[in-house]
């Protein structure tokens, strides 16, 4: 299957979001409604919540309870910081119980800012095992650029395998460590993805794929299934032969 049609066929899980605030409707429910493939979005009040910042979400699926979350994580998830991968305040981002609540998820209107920063929990997994394939996307030379001096040190403080694909020529001098890809085709070319198989180790391994419906909008999903970040990485394969 071509990266582009994963989106479009990918089974999105039955969930429903049931979001625990006081009064008004929260601005984030409107947005959940619209961004992500969830149509049961649902506003409550709680006798016991009485504070904007003591708001929370509820995900089920199929019924089933997932996981609990506040509200304020989601807002920071909508509008993230953006640290580098080995950057010790990664670990104490609130949006990143997000992240891992919405795996499997897809997502509509995603920003370049938000994809950025599921990237980066998927590059900072990669810098903690250290070992491994990352298999990154940029989509065009440019944008490749932009993050020489993140993948230079990425490469050259691990024993990271790292593999890059880019749409484009590339005339810029080699980044030790790092394989470059270059025309690789317009499958990359209209996709941002990354692929770290965590060296073999499930809870390690994660991937993102989104495709661009408009210039700097994607439509997207992450996983942290084994199965499916190998789905993804052969699609890669397959994509830039």
């Amino acid at each position: 299957m071509s990266l582009s049609a994963y989106v479009d066929r990918y089974t999105r899980p039955n969930r429903s979001i049931v979001v625990y605030a006081p009064p008004p409707r929260p601005a984030v429910v409107d947005r959940l409604e619209a961004e992500i493939g969830v149509e049961d979005v649902e506003h409550r009040t709680l006798p016991s919540v009485t504070a904007a910042s003591q708001a929370f979400l509820v995900v089920r699926e199929d019924a089933e309870f997932v996981a609990a979350v506040g509200l304020d994580a989601v807002r920071e998830f909508l509008e993230p910081p953006v640290y580098d991968p080995w950057d010790e305040r990664v670990d104490e981002t609130t949006y990143r119980r997000v992240i891992d609540i919405f795996e499997s998820t897809v997502w509509h209107d995603l920003d370049r800012r938000r994809l950025l920063a599921v990237s980066r929990e998927i590059e900072n997994r990669a810098w903690r095992v250290g070992s491994g394939t990352l298999r990154v996307g940029f989509q065009r030379a440019d944008a490749l650029e932009k993050m020489v001096p993140v993948y230079n040190r990425l490469a050259a403080e691990s024993a990271l395998e790292i593999h890059v694909y880019i749409d484009d020529e590339w005339d810029q001098p080699s980044i030790p460590g790092v394989t470059i890809h270059p025309d690789s085709g317009d499958e990359i070319g209209s996709c941002w993805f990354l692929v770290f198989d965590g060296d073999g180790d499930e809870l390690w391994n994660s991937a993102l794929l989104a495709t661009e419906t408009d210039p700097g909008v994607f439509d997207g999903f992450w996983v942290d299934d084994t199965r499916q970040v190998a789905a993804l990485e052969r699609a890669v394969l397959e994509s830039a032969e």
